[in-house]
């Protein structure tokens, strides 16, 4: 593929990139100067397995693999974003190139991570992600019970799930390496809700030190789950929680369980946002579909993309809707606190940012 076909405009530099944003963060512009700091990438809307929470298998753009014109283009978004998450709603490493997606986009210096079920973490692709040093791996493991594992990730083995993991820590020690960091996703629901702790010492079992809680999103549309929400009527949430935290500190294991929190402390997300800044996503983030769908965020609704960019020919292409006038006016909603109903949703399960951190290196 000719690349200088595909840049129709000078690029930052990534430093500038960070430097403009943190200055139209300040002046509450929406005008966004910057492009793209966080890139998030499907590289393929297929998926392994039947969760039963997931979106994936109630969309009709799900199935597909990005083009590979559309990943040459965010190769080159890459040279300035300072995130690239190369994953989405799909399983990334059903891509047999997943080693190589992964090396072009850690070519153009980027913090490139990952989010996988971990059933096709082969050895192949662990000592390639070694290689190519990936900077993070997120197993999504919601239970350490196999049977409560195996009704919520359907087609999962927590057993293969551990040995790939294992295999993997193996190659990080023989080759000296430190990266990728590994973590753990937890989708925090009834059926797993008292085993919090046995989770945490599931994490110690397999080297992860950072774990991450979050709360299940009961999506209307998908019936068995509508029961599994966590409430402050859950009983003895404070016990539960402490006890976690407990084994956390005992393991020397981080827990983020922010989001956590506010459900169970019944928080009003009106209040607890009024303090915060306002949502910086849609000033840095910039998330594209296998389909070419474009959206402002990682929670936004996949019915409803602010763009398609499937047929575009460069970045340059890219830089326009970056800055055209249906994100201006997103930018101008969230800067006069008057968010869109798909934004209200997003903040009345705390997925909106806490913070704003400005992405700086």
């Amino acid at each position: 593929m000719n690349l200088k076909k595909i840049v129709s405009e000078k690029l930052l530099s990534r430093r500038e990139n960070i430097k403009l944003y943190s200055e139209g963060r300040s002046a509450k512009s929406v005008a966004c100067a910057n492009l793209p700091l966080s890139v998030l990438v499907e590289v393929t809307s297929k998926c392994n397995l039947s969760c039963r929470m997931c979106n994936i298998h109630h969309n009709n753009r799900s199935g597909i693999d990005i083009s590979q014109k559309l990943l040459e283009i965010t190769y080159i978004l890459a040279e300035v974003a300072n995130l690239i998450h190369s994953y989405g709603l799909g399983e990334a490493l059903i891509r047999k190139d997943i080693v190589e997606i992964v090396g072009n986009y850690k070519l153009k210096g980027a913090f490139v991570s990952i989010v996988t079920n971990g059933m096709l973490l082969k050895e192949d692709i662990s000592r390639g992600f070694v290689e190519k040093s990936l900077d993070s791996l997120a197993l999504s493991i919601d239970s350490a019970n196999e049977k409560i594992f195996k009704d919520i990730r359907r087609g999962a083995d927590l057993n293969i799930i551990k040995k790939n993991i294992k295999v993997l820590n193996e190659i990080k020690k023989s080759k000296n390496k430190n990266k990728p960091d590994l973590a753990m996703n937890v989708v925090i629901q009834k059926s797993n809700f008292y085993e919090l702790a046995d989770i945490i010492r599931l994490a110690k079992e397999l080297g992860i030190y950072y774990v991450t809680f979050s709360p299940i999103t009961t999506h209307e549309h998908i019936s068995e789950i509508q029961d599994e929400a966590i409430t402050p009527e859950t009983l003895d949430w404070q016990g539960v929680l402490k006890r976690c935290f407990q084994e956390g500190e005992r393991n020397n294991i981080t827990i983020n369980a922010e989001r956590l929190y506010c459900i169970l402390n019944g928080l009003f997300p009106e209040d607890f946002y009024k303090d915060k800044v306002p949502c910086p996503e849609p000033f840095r983030f910039f998330g594209i579909r296998a389909n070419g769908d474009v959206y402002p965020c990682c929670n936004w609704d996949v019915n409803s993309p602010l763009e398609n960019i499937e047929g575009i020919d460069s970045v340059g292409d890219i830089i326009k809707i970056w800055r055209s006038e249906r994100w201006k006016e997103l930018r101008e909603a969230v800067i006069k606190n008057n968010y869109p109903e798909i934004c209200r949703k997003c903040m009345n399960n705390f997925t909106r940012p806490f913070y704003d951190d400005c992405y700086s290196n």
